[in-house]
């Protein structure tokens, strides 16, 4: 019984373990979408779930999935407001760029990662904006999303810090 017990325990820490991105990037749209009371701060909220996502398929791709990714983007749509499946696209889209450019990535500095974070991100944001564009018929004030720009590349040290605090900790070798 011991031993059955201890198997069950060892494949539930398993699972577990292949979730934790998953989670992370989860609880960072909820983060993003709180009703924090601040005007306008929706408009400029850091795209936190885009760093996570950019993270974990950099150090982890085998624990990143993309049926997941495709349905967190369809939540965060859907709690934000945003044409459905356009965040969905974005996280597969980011995954999809880190995925076939992974030679590059491999044994870079951190600087060259948040450059190509940045870079990412630029090519990112213009596409939704115009794609949100088309579907309201009209241009917003790009002020607002150079501001999100801004905010979620001085972001990205720190979460990335969180991230490797989570490998570490959580993802460890059992």
């Amino acid at each position: 019984m011991k031993f059955e017990l201890e198997e069950l325990w060892l494949q539930a820490e398993a699972v577990f373990r292949g979730t934790v991105p998953s989670l992370v990037t989860l609880l960072l749209v909820f983060l993003c979408v709180l009703p924090y009371g601040i005007p306008g701060l929706s408009k400029v909220m850091p795209l936190l779930p885009v760093i996570s996502i950019y993270f974990w398929s950099i150090y982890r791709p085998e624990l990143t999935c993309l049926t997941c990714h495709f349905f967190i983007g369809l939540l965060q749509d859907i709690l934000v407001g945003n044409p459905v499946g356009l965040s969905a696209a974005t996280f597969i889209g980011i995954y999809a760029a880190v995925h076939y450019q992974r030679q590059f990535f491999h044994n870079k500095t951190f600087v060259v990662l948040w450059a190509s974070f940045a870079l990412l991100l630029v090519v990112v944001l213009s596409i939704n904006f115009a794609i949100i564009a088309l579907y309201n018929l009209s241009f917003f004030p790009l002020f607002p999303v150079c501001l999100q720009f801004l905010l979620t590349i001085a972001l990205y040290p720190v979460l990335t810090r969180l991230f490797q605090w989570i490998l570490r900790v959580s993802l460890r070798p059992a």
